[in-house]
């Protein structure tokens, strides 16, 4: 009963082997050894140091035995025991091109067909051998050659067939044995370790050991007992890699070589073998081959493991040790069957689940990477042209993920507008430089720009003595009091010489960031496809060049047009020149010009009003209707003033806030007394000193008013309460402040100009009673060349942006698709094979691609076999 439970065991533990065993090899038959670590035997050693004669008495077959090194490249021996009569069938793996590189696809092919003479296998050894060495020449050619042929094939330095022979191959030559002596087994044969040979050819045989001796592998290591242990280099490799010697197995050969007199050699190996010098986990093993005598007599297997036999039972001190175990070739067979059976057996789990990781791995790689063009070439090439000039004209056009070029480009336009203000005439209304002329503000408070313009302003002062000397020199036939009108032109073109360097300064940053807009869309659509980026980015230049020649003639033209003076906006003009003409009126007459600290635009200022006169506003009141608009609320805040009703106070501070009214009745002194002191001060000797005072002009901005003045030239006394504090601030409203003067006489000369007609007049309109100057009129061509600054200013800031945009910017997104399609020549009858080249990608990033692909491939077929298996 034991008996039938041990041959039932030792059957459906035989069925198992052989089933790890044959999964091993279809893993390896598909490359899986090149993602997964797959339990396997490597049998290593020195040059002749009787790995052969190992491998032999393993397989029970003869491999080449040559001088010199004869295993030049892997050899894989799978054995697996059946009932069915011997058999050979040899293969070889390609798994490596010429230079050692690993290829995407794995393919092992059958090398002739099966083999039943053992005889016949040591030359079809040969002849697969040097198939692997000569990749470049055919296979059926190796199956017919002879052992003189492979040896004279061998010898050559070049080869044969106008290739050279490579000294060692990562191919394998697999070799299939079945039969009924044979034991489930599995085992690489590695080239022997050579010491006396080129550099290179040492580091390359030593790489390949150590190239399979890693990770999940039963080291075999050869070494002959006629030489010392610690002379073995190949040991060394093995506990290289395996430092604990827990994957080292150590298997003796030649004991027969030791000398009768060995005695001390033979007890050195003795201790080795019991595991009292250089221990490993499975320990050593010593066997015995036939020698050369045997081997030329044709030994049989069978023979060669009965002479071994009796060796070891006869032979002191073998025949005495304690480990019998260790003796012999069966031994060591069965040893490794069993351990690599356990390995294999005990790495499936770890093999499934490094399989779906690297799966995934992969697949996630592949999904990083582009895809494979699979479309007709052209037509792949006009959707990219497509896509491209969209993506160009979302930058044109502007949104908020696309707004990078818009903001490039107005930051240029602003830079020109800041250019072109910084021309505007410096003129000055006094005879020459002076303490005064420092005070002189060069701008009008009505405009949007503000001080700015002035403050930025870098032409040269002009004075009256400058501009009359200039006038002068420009009479020709004219009457005395004329000025040409050349002269004028003149002076206006003196202030436009710089426009044409800022203009050509704007396109080209405009034209500069286009150029680099227009490059990042090509980089991000095409950086895959070297050579059609490439070609593209060139023709940007060129698209950008070609716009750029036909944007700048119309850049001059509008440049051009602005050196002839001219314009319609007749009404903007005038009211430039009326106010340029009374702001220099007012400082040759000594007035304080506007304060150089003032803050940012705002609406008009509110003003004080009259609600008891039954005629329009007052004559210091030009906007009547914004008047009325004011808070008309009567509070005990409010001041009555006979003859105007209530006026209310609101003027701000010096620092810009809002004071608020008073508590108490305000005379009038106090509600409008500036203006009305220093229009009585015009009216009545057509001088004022240097007070303070602001236009209110519809174009004046708002700015901190100055501190009363009181007139010291009038030639009647008038009475005037003095004005109480001004309370904190309430409101926004601004008013002109209090401040002195002849407040009776200048209301009835106001009210008496409104009863005589004079409706609308202003506080501008006053300036115009000064008497005569002398100067009248280099103001009047200073106020007319300055207003008509202003007017072109207001024009050229304008058309040079807008002109760039349509005839450069907006052109190049028009032309775009037209430009590239005719440039890549689609829609020509070779089309498809110029695109073809366009879309040639990155060599390494198809060979990457085309790696993973077959990497996925192979994976996938692991898993599958994996599955058939049963995991």
């Amino acid at each position: 009963m034991a008996t039938e439970d041990s041959r039932l065991s030792n059957s459906t533990y035989a069925t198992r082997r052989k089933e790890l065993l044959s999964l091993v090899k279809q893993l390896r038959a598909i490359g899986a050894q090149a993602d997964l670590d797959l339990p396997r035997i490597a049998v290593i050693g020195n040059q002749s140091a009787g790995k052969s004669s190992v491998v032999e008495a393993i397989s029970g077959i003869n491999v080449p035995r040559d001088s010199g090194t004869c295993t030049r490249c892997p050899m894989e021996c799978r054995l697996s025991s059946s009932s069915e009569p011997w058999c050979c069938q040899i293969s070889i793996r390609w798994e490596f091109d010429d230079q050692g590189k690993r290829k995407d696809k794995v393919q092992e092919v059958t090398f002739g067909g099966p083999i039943h003479d053992k005889s016949a296998v040591e030359l079809a050894l040969r002849r697969a051998q040097a198939a692997v060495l000569n990749p470049h020449i055919a296979l059926p050619k190796f199956f017919v050659k002879s052992d003189e042929e492979l040896k004279a094939l061998s010898s050559s330095s070049d080869g044969s067939e106008q290739g050279k022979t490579l000294s060692f191959s990562k191919n394998a030559v697999c070799i299939d044995l079945v039969g009924p002596d044979l034991t489930d087994l599995s085992f690489i044969d590695l080239p022997g370790i050579i010491q006396n040979a080129e550099p290179e050819v040492v580091n390359l045989v030593e790489d390949l050991v150590v190239s399979h001796i890693k990770g999940n592998c039963l080291i075999l290591v050869a070494l002959p007992m006629t030489d010392d242990i610690e002379n073995q280099k190949a040991l060394r490799l093995a506990l290289k890699e395996d430092p604990a010697g827990r994957r080292t197995i150590g298997v003796m050969t030649k004991p027969d070589m030791l000398s009768s007199g060995a005695t001390k050699s033979r007890e050195l190996w003795l201790d080795i073998i019991e595991g009292r010098r250089h221990s490993l986990s499975h320990g050593y093993y010593c066997t015995r081959q036939p020698d050369d005598v045997e081997r030329a007599r044709g030994i049989s297997a069978a023979e060669a493991r009965d002479a071994e036999a009796a060796y070891f039972s006869q032979t002191s001190p073998w025949a005495t040790a304690t480990h019998q175990h260790r003796f012999g070739t069966t031994n060591l067979v069965v040893t490794l069957s069993k351990l690599l059976t356990q390995i294999i057996n005990d790495s499936l789990p770890k093999l499934q689940l490094e399989s779906r990781s690297c799966l995934d791995s992969c697949t996630s790689q592949l999904q990083n990477l582009p895809q494979p063009i699979e479309a007709e070439p052209a037509t792949y090439v006009l959707g990219l042209i497509t896509q491209l000039c969209n993506d160009v004209n979302h930058f044109i056009e502007g949104g908020i993920e696309s707004g990078q070029l818009i903001h490039e480009n107005r930051d240029a336009f602003k830079a020109f507008k800041a250019a072109v203000a910084e021309t505007a005439p410096n003129f000055l209304p006094y005879e020459s430089a002076g303490h005064r002329t420092s005070n002189f503000q060069n701008y009008l408070g009505d405009e949007e720009e503000g001080q700015i313009e002035g403050l930025m302003s870098q032409s040269q002062p002009v004075y009256l003595t400058d501009m009359r000397d200039y006038i002068e020199k420009s009479i020709t036939r004219e009457l005395p009091d004329d000025v040409p009108f050349p002269c004028k032109v003149a002076l206006i073109n003196s202030y436009q010489y710089s426009w044409d360097k800022s203009a050509l300064e704007c396109f080209n940053r405009v034209r500069e960031d286009t150029l680099k807009v227009l490059l990042q869309c090509v980089k991000s659509k095409f950086r895959r496809y070297d050579v059609l980026h490439n070609h593209l980015k060139g023709f940007m230049i060129e698209l950008v060049k070609r716009h750029s020649d036909r944007c700048i003639p119309y850049v001059e033209s509008i440049l051009e047009i602005e050196r002839a003076p001219y314009t319609q906006n007749g009404h903007y003009y005038d009211a430039c020149k009326d106010k340029w003409l009374a702001k220099y009126k007012d400082a040759r007459a000594g007035k304080p010009s506007i304060p150089a600290q003032q803050p940012a635009p705002r609406p008009k200022h509110a003003k004080a009003r009259s609600s008891n006169l039954d005629v329009g506003a007052p004559p210091f009141m030009p906007n009547a209707k914004k008047a009325r608009g004011l808070d008309e609320r009567r509070t005990e805040e409010d001041s009555s003033v006979p003859g105007f009703g209530h006026i209310r106070r609101g003027a701000p501070s010096l620092n810009g806030e809002q004071d608020q009214a008073p508590s108490t009745p305000v005379p009038i002194s106090q509600g409008c007394g500036d203006l009305l002191a220093q229009t009585d001060e015009i009216l009545t000797i057509g001088a004022v000193d240097g007070g303070d005072r602001e236009t209110s002009s519809p174009f004046t901005h708002a700015h901190p008013w100055l501190p009363p003045s009181r007139s010291q030239r009038l030639k009647e006394p008038v009475s005037v309460v003095s004005a109480s504090p001004p309370p904190p601030a309430r409101s926004r409203t601004l008013v002109p402040p209090a401040i002195s003067g002849d407040s009776e006489v200048l209301i009835e000369v106001l009210a008496g100009l409104i009863r005589l007609g004079f409706h609308g007049i202003t506080i501008e309109d006053l300036a115009k009673l000064h008497p005569p100057d002398i100067y009248s009129r280099e103001l009047s061509v200073m106020a007319q060349v300055r207003a008509y600054f202003q007017v072109s200013y207001k024009r050229v800031i304008d058309n040079i942006p807008l002109i760039i945009d349509l005839k450069f910017v907006r052109a190049i997104g028009k032309d775009l698709q037209p430009f590239l399609i005719g440039k890549l020549g689609l829609g020509t009858p070779n089309a498809s094979i110029r695109c073809a080249s366009y879309l040639a990608e990155d060599p390494h990033i198809v060979a990457r691609r085309d790696e993973l692909v077959a990497r996925k491939k192979r994976l996938e077929s692991v898993e599958l076999e994996l599955y058939n298996f049963g995991l």
